[in-house]
């Protein structure tokens, strides 16, 4: 009996990729696994994207949907809705800049199917191309997050919370696991961390040394368009959403808060001056809402009360040590 194998997702998510587009969807085309759905989804292009993509779509052979928006959703709306509607078994899913490589599907399912429950998802590295195709030095690991990553590492929620160093586009996911852990954080800029974490707290992750996708450096692309200053308010809506199950988040929240305090990054404070996450930060927020002071005196005047309260606290301490 001929052995049936599952169908795999594939959402490819558009915006304005038109000089890349084609090579991606080709990327999907030549995959060596042959039961593949792929879902196209365009978050409004203003270029010639989706005319291309019509286009190429008239010469592929497998079943697709193409979701075309009517006006910007964002990464994670984009991405959300091509995962609703997927079918299949497991899903993978990529930008229209990056590339798969063509056993990505096939290596990707054969792990995923020889694996117990417990494991949610497999990823990899990635290697770097740049905007004319052409590989570049390292890999995205090697790049972007060598401080936080080596080959015998264990990925558990512990060591995914000191950084995010898994390549999007190099992910499957059982689709089935997604009813526990929910979609992508459609309040946030972008997509993978926060979801990461949310698969690492239920499930195993698996790292494969297989190589799968070719991930694109250019101007354009998202990673680049936004400074560490821009991502700091969903790194801050990630941290809070984990505080309360690990003393790393906690920790890592309240150094980024501090680090955006120190370099006044006037967004974070905007969206902090509402909130209660802590006493601390409340504090910090107020003084950072100060009037005609410089925002480095703002800096040295809390500093030093930060200083004095740990001086207060540690008196009390001893006193109550003394008089026990």
């Amino acid at each position: 009996m001929k052995k049936k194998f599952p169908l795999v997702s594939i959402v490819a998510i558009n915006y304005n990729n038109s000089k890349y587009v084609i090579e991606t969807l080709d990327s999907i085309a030549q995959q060596t696994y042959e039961n593949i759905e792929l879902i196209i989804v365009d978050d409004c292009s203003t270029d010639d994207s989706i005319e291309k993509i019509e286009k190429w779509l008239l010469t592929y052979n497998k079943p697709y949907k193409f979701i075309k928006h009517t006006k910007n959703k964002g990464i994670c709306v984009t991405i959300n809705d091509g995962y609703r509607i997927a079918k299949g078994k497991y899903i993978s899913s990529i930008a229209t800049d990056d590339i798969m490589l063509p056993q990505k599907t096939e290596i990707q399912v054969q792990f995923l199917e020889n694996t117990k429950e417990e494991v949610g998802m497999i990823f990899s590295d990635a290697y770097l191309i740049d905007e004319h195709s052409n590989p570049m030095r390292n890999t995205f690991i090697q790049k972007y997050k060598p401080d936080l990553f080596h080959f015998n590492f264990e990925i558990t929620y512990k060591n995914l919370l000191k950084g995010n160093f898994i390549p999007a586009m190099s992910v499957m996911i059982k689709n089935k696991i997604l009813s526990d852990t929910g979609y992508f954080d459609e309040n946030l800029n972008y997509e993978d961390y926060d979801m990461w974490l949310r698969i690492a707290q239920k499930y195993e992750i698996f790292y494969s040394e297989f190589i799968s996708v070719n991930y694109r450096v250019h101007k354009s692309s998202l990673s680049q368009k936004f400074s560490s200053d821009k991502w700091a308010i969903d790194d801050i809506k990630i941290y809070t959403k984990h505080r309360n199950n690990s003393p790393i988040a906690e920790y890592l929240l309240n150094n980024l808060i501090k680090e955006s305090f120190t370099k006044n990054n006037k967004n974070v404070y905007e969206y902090l001056k509402n909130k209660k996450i802590n006493k601390r930060i409340t504090f910090m927020c107020k003084i950072w809402g100060l009037r005609r002071i410089s925002h480095k005196n703002k800096v040295y005047l809390y500093n030093k009360i930060v200083t004095l309260w740990s001086y207060y606290y540690k008196l009390i301490g001893l006193l109550r040590n003394v008089y026990k």
